[in-house]
């Protein structure tokens, strides 16, 4: 397996009733501290990370993205675009690298570092 699917990112219009909801119904656990606009949960196998949609956003057409953890996004990049996959410029954030795409469906995919040590 090139890249396993680490977690699950889900844009919503209110974190803190979302945070709320998954903790409560099905009693995930936040993961570290929340930052601002972002909010991580274990759900077991896999993390829900609940992200602030822009208020621009129509967050239904951009409801979801699969997170495939790399630990270095800039090589995994490199290689899956030899394999035919576009992506998105590489982003540095003070707790992530990650990097942006889109399936033949169009349905959204990230490769991050976060999390893989």
């Amino acid at each position: 397996m090139f890249a396993p699917i680490t977690g699950l990112v889900l844009y919503v219009k209110n974190i803190e009733k979302t945070a709320d909801f998954y903790q409560r119904v099905f009693e995930l656990k936040p993961i570290g501290q929340p930052e601002k606009g972002w909010v991580s949960l274990d759900g077991g196998g896999c993390k829900l990370a609940l992200l602030q949609a822009a208020k621009s956003a129509d967050h239904r057409r951009a409801a979801a993205k699969i997170v495939f953890g790399v630990r270095d996004v800039a090589k995994a990049k490199t290689i899956l675009e030899s394999r035919g996959l576009k992506l998105g410029p590489v982003h540095v954030s003070p707790n992530s690298t990650f990097c942006n795409g889109k399936d033949p469906e169009g349905n959204m995919l990230c490769l991050s570092n976060r999390g893989m040590g």
